[in-house]
């Protein structure tokens, strides 16, 4: 009898061992998952669809949940707020005075995603839980700026004649739509040296850039041109 609860009791914790492993690869596969749906956010002229991005981090969210992964929910979450508030800044029209605060938005968002899509992209761990949460409460703030900007032009008269300098400029056309042609053109002279788009290589420092070695072949305004291409 004895021999017999001892052999159940070693079947038992040889089934719970296989048990763990196998929460554990469910685990180690829900956390790849995570990372490589992070990791498709970083695509400059793309993130500015905030749909899609909003889909993406709430599935990031559930995936995390399921696995047990409270930094990845945490994320998620701070990403679901982000895109949420940033959609609500850049899907105005440049009329309406949110144009500088979708480029800051934007200028807050891409660096902490490129930083933590490299480290996943590369094998390397990250959780910006913290950062994260910043860039959340600063685009909560730019909402706030971008919704005071629009009520001061609305009181205008006319109604947005006070609109000034760079929004002036691109009168007519859509925040989002502004900061994606940009971005698209970043993008085709990365593709024209050779360069990955999403994650091109960083900018170099000034006194990086003219201290290599001159090509005589290459004018000076070709030089800054090339230079100003790396901004």
């Amino acid at each position: 009898m004895q021999a017999s609860q001892e052999a159940d009791v070693s079947e038992r914790q040889v089934a719970r061992g296989g048990g763990d492993k196998v929460a554990d690869a469910r685990a180690a596969a829900a956390r790849a998952e995570f990372r490589d749906m992070f990791v498709s956010l970083v695509d400059p002229a793309g993130l500015l669809d905030m749909d899609r991005c909003s889909e993406t981090a709430r599935r990031m969210g559930d995936v995390a949940s399921g696995a047990g992964y409270a930094a990845g929910e945490a994320m998620a979450a701070a990403l679901c707020d982000i895109f949420a508030g940033a959609k609500d800044i850049v899907n105005r029209p440049v009329e309406d005075g949110a144009l500088h605060s979708t480029h800051v938005a934007f200028q807050n968002i891409m660096p902490a995603l490129c930083e933590t899509a490299e480290a996943y992209r590369d094998g390397r761990g990250s959780e910006p839980v913290g950062e994260l949460k910043r860039i959340r409460d600063t685009v909560f703030r730019l909402r706030a700026t971008a919704d005071a900007r629009r009520e001061y032009l609305r009181g205008a008269d006319p109604p947005g004649s006070r609109l000034t300098g760079l929004s002036a400029y691109h009168r007519g056309k859509m925040c989002r739509d502004v900061v994606r042609e940009e971005q698209e053109e970043l993008r085709a002279r990365s593709v024209a040296r050779g360069e990955d788009p999403v994650f091109p290589p960083p900018p170099k420092y000034i006194d990086e850039f003219f201290g290599e070695p001159c090509d005589p072949s290459i004018s000076s305004a070709e030089m800054v041109d090339d230079y100003r291409g790396k901004l």
